[in-house]
């Protein structure tokens, strides 16, 4: 490989990379709440609502501040200025970003609900957060299995530049750096606040 090929895929490695770490994170913590509620249902932990609610934050916040809106507007509208073969699908991830926010929505307020003492609340939240980690899990693996394979081939070297530049920085222009603090900061305190047997290896 020549130094003028490296330069033109680095960008390209870089944003997938991040792409792909960022899915991971998510997944990680998603995990980590469905292992959480279900230790709750069979009363093998005490409830630990802090937790409960740095996750739910996590799992809310991460995304619609720091991964969808990079998504939409660099990954997708690149994709779709390069090619119409994404556009369904596109059309659908689009769709689901949307549906994500208003199921997070939903899992707050049973989880408020639950708190409250109402009755069943914590099965319903248990259900509605397992319902999510599913929804949430297909779509990752929509982009990491349709979307990310037809970017390789069909964006240009400039076109990942733009994709890297945005999903190294935060897109605040006050400073990237400090929200991504906050977020590793959030993450630590999940892992710390975990019951022992639940860590990750």
């Amino acid at each position: 490989m020549t130094e003028t090929d490296t330069d033109q895929t680095a960008p390209r490695d870089s944003a997938l990379a991040i792409i792909r770490e960022e899915h991971r994170m998510l997944r990680s913590v998603m995990q980590a709440l469905e292992q959480v509620v279900q230790e709750l249902l069979t009363h093998h932990i005490d409830v630990d609502h802090a937790l409960i609610a740095c996750m739910l934050y996590y799992i809310e916040d991460f995304p619609e501040r720091c991964h969808h809106p990079k998504e939409d507007e660099f990954l997708f509208r690149l994709l779709r200025e390069r090619t119409s073969r994404a556009d369904a699908v596109l059309d659908e991830l689009q769709a689901q970003h949307v549906r994500s926010a208003q199921m997070m929505a939903y899992l707050q307020r049973l989880f408020v609900h639950y708190l409250g003492g109402a009755p069943d609340g914590l099965r319903q939240f248990a259900d509605a957060v397992e319902s999510y980690a599913a929804f949430l899990g297909d779509h990752m693996e929509q982009e990491e299995n349709r979307v990310l394979p037809l970017a390789e081939k069909t964006l240009q070297p400039d076109d990942w530049q733009a994709i890297d530049t945005a999903f190294r920085a935060n897109r605040d222009p006050l400073g990237g750096e400090q929200l991504s603090r906050e977020f590793r900061k959030l993450k630590q305190r999940i892992a710390n606040l975990l019951p022992r047997r639940l860590k990750p290896h």
